[in-house]
């Protein structure tokens, strides 16, 4: 694995050298919100929806193959939250009820950057590959029936502080074409209210901020 990861990064910065162009790579937190509509796979009576929300990290690399044109990979890990307030059928209560999704994000895009002195505008669209994993440390139990592929979108906009580091402030949007069937939990918790799983499709939009270092 290591060999293979070295022999992927020489390729990259042979091809940035070759063609004397930029080779950028940087790291960000990740906020935001799920924009798609869930349902349950059964009624469910009086079960509310209060909040969703979205938040995580992740990291890229971009190089260019002719000007300001190429190749944006990134790597982003999002535990996504959706609370409820919903009644037990067993005991007529109203509870909170969280449900938890933890994924991984795998989007290789087409990227385009404009140079405007110390600023950069990017942006950026391709297929969007995710992995629903318990934690980021379980990417290696996934299993390829999991998987989902969507689409992703996004812009970026970086200041230089100097030559090779930055700033920068991302946008992104995420749309899957299939749903999700998850099972709700309760204080980290699988339990037993009368629940059925909860399908929902992912629509995610977020932002992200971070550092960028341009190495050529």
């Amino acid at each position: 694995m290591k060999k293979i990861i070295a022999m992927a990064v020489a390729a990259v910065c042979l091809v940035s050298a070759t063609f004397a162009l930029d080779f950028e790579f940087g790291g960000r937190a990740i906020l935001g919100r799920n924009l798609g509509e869930g349902s349950f796979s059964q009624q469910v009576e009086d079960a509310k929806t209060d909040k969703t929300f979205d938040f995580g990290g992740g990291a890229y690399v971009n190089f260019a193959l002719f000007g300001g044109l190429g190749i944006q990979a990134e790597a982003n890990y999002v535990k996504s939250s959706i609370d409820f307030t919903a009644k037990n059928t067993e005991t007529n209560e109203y509870e909170q009820v969280d449900y938890e999704l933890h994924t991984l994000d795998l989007a290789p895009m087409v990227w385009l950057n404009l140079d405007l002195w110390k600023f950069t505008l990017g942006f950026g669209a391709g297929p969007n590959f995710s992995i629903p994993v318990a934690s980021l440390g379980d990417v290696k139990n996934a299993k390829k029936e999991q998987f989902q592929i969507g689409l992703i979108a996004g812009a970026d906009f970086k200041f230089y502080f100097t030559k090779h580091l930055g700033l920068v402030l991302s946008g992104r949007y995420i749309t899957e074409w299939e749903k999700r069937d998850v099972t709700l939990e309760a204080y980290g918790q699988t339990i037993n209210t009368g629940l059925p799983e909860y399908s929902f499709n992912r629509k995610t939009i977020y932002g992200g901020l971070g550092l960028e270092f341009k190495l050529i």
